[in-house]
C-alpha cells in the first residue's frame, strides 16, 4: 500500500472506532512525520484525501481537526425540531441546562413587550442530533402569561407540547436574524467544536396565532441553513 494512504487508513480507522472524536485535533504534522517514519510531504498528502473525503478539515496556523457531522436547519414559519429531525429520519434529544424564572432585560423585555424588569421564564437548552451536540438556545416566555410554564415543561419536555397544554396550540415565527461568531470557551466545550469554527447565531421572535408576541430566543448552532423560498404566483 502506498505510504500516504496507510496513514489515511489508520486516521480514518481510530475516527471510526472514536479513538479521536468529532471535534478533537489531530496529531501535528511532525507528530504524524515520526509516528509512521514519514516526511511531511507524505503526511500532508494523508490529510488531504481526508479533507477530501470531508472526514477531516484542516485550517493554516491552526492544525487538522476531526469534522463534525454537519445537519440540517430549514427556516420555517412552524419550526419543529423534533419533528424536524425525526422526518430526515435521525434521532433528535434535548438537554436542560437552565430553567428558572428571572427579571427581564431591556433586549428581552422590547421582544415581549413587558416592561424592564417583569419576570421572565427562561429555558437554556442543548440539542442533540443521533447524540451529536449541534446547538445551544435561550428561550424567554412571559411569566405572568404563563406561570405554570416551569412545572408543564417539566411533564411535558418539550416547548411546543409545554404550549398546547397552557393553551397555546400553535405558534409560528414572525422573524428571524441570522449572524455568525467564535464560539466562547463554554459554547466550544459543549458543542464539541474548536474555538476556531464559527457559530451560526439566530435571534428569533416566535408569536401566538393572534399576533401577540410569545417567545424570544437565541440559538447557536454548528448546522447549516437551507431558505426554502415558495414557487412564484403565475397568471
Amino acid at each position: 500500500m502506498v505510504l500516504w494512504r496507510e496513514i489515511s487508513w489508520s486516521l480514518e480507522r481510530r475516527i471510526q472506532a472514536r479513538e479521536i472524536t468529532p471535534g478533537d485535533k489531530l496529531p501535528t504534522e511532525f507528530e504524524l512525520s515520526r509516528e509512521f517514519m514519514v516526511n511531511r510531504h507524505t503526511v500532508r498528502r494523508a490529510l488531504s484525501d481526508l479533507q477530501e473525503k470531508g472526514i477531516v478539515e484542516s485550517t493554516q496556523g491552526r492544525g487538522s481537526y476531526v469534522k463534525r457531522p454537519s445537519s440540517l436547519m430549514r427556516l420555517q414559519r412552524r419550526p419543529r425540531f423534533t419533528e424536524t429531525v425525526q422526518q430526515d429520519g435521525r434521532t433528535p434529544r434535548t438537554e436542560t441546562i437552565k430553567l428558572l424564572v428571572r427579571p427581564s432585560d431591556a433586549k428581552v423585555a422590547a421582544q415581549l413587550g413587558l416592561r424592564v424588569g417583569e419576570p421572565i421564564v427562561y429555558l437554556e437548552r442543548c440539542r442533540f442530533v443521533d447524540d451529536e451536540p449541534t446547538g445551544l438556545s435561550q428561550h424567554h416566555f412571559s411569566q405572568a402569561r404563563l406561570p405554570a410554564f416551569i412545572e408543564t415543561y417539566k411533564t411535558h419536555g418539550t416547548i411546543t407540547q409545554t404550549l398546547i397544554a397552557s393553551g397555546i396550540p400553535d405558534y409560528t415565527r414572525r422573524r428571524t436574524a441570522i449572524s455568525a461568531r467564535l464560539p466562547t470557551v463554554d459554547e466550544a466545550t459543549r458543542l464539541q467544536v474548536p474555538r476556531h469554527v464559527p457559530l451560526l447565531v439566530h435571534c428569533y421572535l416566535n408569536i401566538d396565532g393572534l399576533g401577540r408576541p410569545l417567545e424570544y430566543g437565541i440559538s447557536r448552532s454548528t448546522t447549516e441553513v437551507e431558505i426554502e423560498f415558495p414557487d412564484p404566483v403565475r397568471d
